[in-house]
């Protein structure tokens, strides 16, 4: 996923669809998630881990204790970065989230239901990440992608597209996939549809 040497887009008003919206956060609710439905964990098993600093200081902390932590983290990041890629990222690039584009409410609704997506599999993909011990700080890094995302969502919604906050979310993907495969789980984009669009 590489950032375009130019950016063109312009930062057009919001367009009202609510309707539309209602139907995509249903559709994200039901339709979207079981992609993950297998793996997701249940109830909220914690473990106490430990770890020395530089200054050899022991740091004592309470992790989600994930089954499968590795696997999962692969899962659900690759899922994040598909939705963020095939819904958000592409049509942005393409120009379809301009003022007037043909098509452009659709695209809309169809990023925000990607936001929602990318937003809950990233928080599944960091509770995974801090179970594992060879993962943990990216586990910790995944918060600010995680409040990258949150802070995009909004935009979304109210049709109004932050070419900066695309190019900070396709960066810290990038280092999120970079990181991951240093540390032995690497990613690959998962694409999942969009039912009913």
């Amino acid at each position: 996923m590489d950032l375009p040497t130019a950016l063109h887009l312009g930062s057009g008003g919001a367009d009202s669809f609510p309707a539309v919206k209602r139907t995509a956060a249903l559709i994200c609710s039901v339709a979207l998630l079981p992609a993950s439905v297998g793996l997701v964990a249940c109830g909220n098993d914690t473990k106490t881990v430990s770890s020395t600093t530089p200054s050899g200081e022991v740091v004592t902390r309470t992790v989600p204790d994930v089954k499968f932590a590795k696997a999962r983290f692969v899962l659900h990041t690759g899922l994040a970065l598909g939705a963020f890629k095939r819904w958000i990222y592409d049509p942005w690039k393409a120009g379809t989230f301009s003022q007037g584009a043909e098509g452009r409410k659709k695209a809309l609704a169809k990023a925000g239901l990607a936001g929602v997506f990318a937003l809950t599999q990233l928080k599944e993909a960091r509770d995974a990440a801090l179970s594992d011990d060879q993962l943990r700080g990216l586990g910790d890094k995944l918060s600010s992608t995680i409040g990258l995302v949150s802070a995009f969502i909004p935009g979304l919604e109210n049709g109004k597209i932050s070419t900066v906050q695309i190019i900070a979310l396709a960066g810290a993907f990038a280092g999120i996939k970079s990181l991951a495969a240093k540390d032995g789980a690497p990613v690959k984009p998962i694409i999942s549809k969009i039912p009913g669009f």
